[in-house]
């Protein structure tokens, strides 16, 4: 079946533009949410693949894509662009799918608006970190960001950290075009929340199901597992961090597996996961 493309949209996060876009029909619906630096358009190759059969949403978090801009920015500010973005399409029950950074975003959406989400799926998810990698990201890669060397710092970070040396040349072009056009408050704010927590409280409120899809991030499964017993865990093959981009077919049906698994959306007073 075709998609059936939607116009583009706007939300409104605080007086802040957020544009979106909407393609397909069906429930649960899915919002994929990208990571810092990044647009909607990372996840072309999951809206060819649902949006036949389900509603598929993609957006723009301010100051990225086609969304208002900002100087400063914190994890929560992200948070609010996604509800203003959900109830602007009227959407209940969906799954939030989010890349990197945003995979803590989508859990604390899940814990704040439950009636909003009927699971989270992380992708490469920047969360639980172990101690000593977001302690050292704070005492280093943070305020190398607020010196008057910024740049060439973040540069070698997503060079040296983010970035793999099997991604192919286009990716890494795209990527680091994007670094180049950063703007030093907002990276130094966004680094600053981002590694001013390691999440685990957030999973453990987001009382939804969750899957875990991983490639590279130094996430601590076990302790992931620990904390959600019930939580599912895949792993791609051959992948860097940008895993929807360079292992689309290994997410696409990892996800299709979880929504079969987790079943339609339900009522808000449904969701719960098993033992809660």
């Amino acid at each position: 079946m075709d998609a059936q493309v939607k116009a583009p949209g706007v939300a409104s996060a605080g007086g802040v533009r957020i544009a979106y876009e909407s393609a397909g029909t069906g429930a649960p619906a899915l919002v994929f949410i990208h990571g810092v630096l990044e647009d909607r358009t990372y996840f072309a190759s999951q809206v060819a693949h649902f949006s036949g059969r389900r509603q598929v949403v993609t957006l723009d978090l301010r100051d990225h894509g086609e969304s208002g801009g900002v100087a400063e920015v914190a994890i929560e500010d992200f948070v609010a662009d996604v509800i203003a973005v959900a109830e602007e399409a009227d959407l209940q029950g969906a799954v939030l799918c989010g890349h990197s950074m945003s995979g803590a975003v989508a859990l604390k959406v899940a814990a704040e608006r439950p009636d909003l989400v009927r699971g989270v799926v992380l992708l490469d998810g920047t969360v639980l970190f172990p101690e000593p990698v977001r302690q050292a990201a704070l005492e280093k890669l943070v305020p190398a960001l607020g010196a008057d060397h910024w740049l060439e710092a973040l540069r070698g970070y997503f060079r040296g950290t983010i970035l793999s040396p099997g991604d192919p040349p286009d990716l890494v072009r795209r990527v680091m075009a994007a670094v180049e056009q950063a703007h030093p408050q907002f990276v130094q704010s966004f680094f600053n929340s981002l590694m001013a927590s390691d999440y685990a409280d957030d999973v453990r409120s987001a009382r939804c199901p969750l899957l875990y899809i991983h490639a590279k991030a130094p996430a601590d499964l076990q302790r992931l597992l620990e904390l959600r017993p019930d939580a599912m865990v895949g792993q791609v093959i051959g992948s860097g961090h940008y895993l929807m981009l360079s292992a689309a077919d290994q997410v696409n049906a990892m996800l299709e597996r979880f929504l079969d698994l987790i079943g339609p959306a339900r009522r808000p007073a449904d969701l719960r996961v098993s033992g809660s």
